[in-house]
């Protein structure tokens, strides 16, 4: 078992320079994740963080949350998640902190027939406060479709693909899209798992018609 948990992870990594040159990749993001805490029969919460990185050794984001489910009944999840975040430019070694409060609603997974997809919806109500804005408050939409498709393979849990937009409730307009083509499961031992994704990101340019592109290659740890 250790002996094929690591020939995985050498697989992988020997994996990424390629993937890089393939898809002209700007940033590497990491995502880690804790399990599940359950505290009482329909609330439960979990750690999580992010990191990016547009070169190897700078890192120009993070972000750290305390993620809090409640069931509401069998087809509605309640999610409140205090959030810090940070980042910066190449050129600066001082982050500029974000502070949000992540507020959702979101139903219960549903699957498409017998063999097809299962279909899960994150929709989130962020309300933000900047460093240096003062009190004043930034509130953004964000509406997450994913299908799975479940794989009875060794070495693949699941393929997904999804797609998230961003709508500025300030702006009244959509200001950010991500597209995720290619997520695929990696079950590596059965309390450590991990999924590797290629994500296309378009970026409008304050509330002009110019958008800028991004393509991005990223991991998510769950341990």
């Amino acid at each position: 078992m250790t002996k094929c948990f690591f020939k995985k992870i050498a697989i992988y990594l020997m994996l990424i320079p390629f993937a890089l040159q393939c898809y002209a990749s700007e940033q590497l993001w990491l995502t880690l994740n804790s399990t599940d805490w359950q505290l009482s029969e329909n609330i439960k919460t979990r750690s999580h963080a992010e990191f990016r990185f547009p070169e190897a050794e700078y890192n120009s984001y993070f972000r750290y949350s305390q993620k809090l489910y409640t069931k509401l009944g069998k087809k509605w999840t309640l999610g409140t998640h205090p959030t810090i975040e940070g980042s910066r430019s190449t050129s600066s070694s001082d982050y500029n902190n974000t502070y949000r409060i992540d507020l959702e609603l979101n139903p219960a997974k549903f699957k498409l027939g017998s063999e097809g997809p299962t279909v899960a919806m994150r929709n989130r109500w962020e309300v933000r406060w900047k460093e240096g804005k003062g009190s004043e408050t930034f509130n953004r939409i964000r509406q997450y479709t994913t299908m799975t498709w479940n794989l009875k393979t060794p070495h693949l849990k699941f393929y997904r693909v999804g797609n998230e937009v961003f709508y500025e409730v300030d702006k009244s307009m959509i200001t950010m899209n991500r597209f995720y083509p290619i997520v695929l499961g990696v079950p590596f031992t059965e309390k450590f798992s991990t999924s590797f994704y290629y994500m296309y990101q378009r970026k409008r340019s304050g509330t002009t018609d110019n958008w800028s592109t991004s393509h991005i290659l990223g991991t998510s740890i769950k341990f």
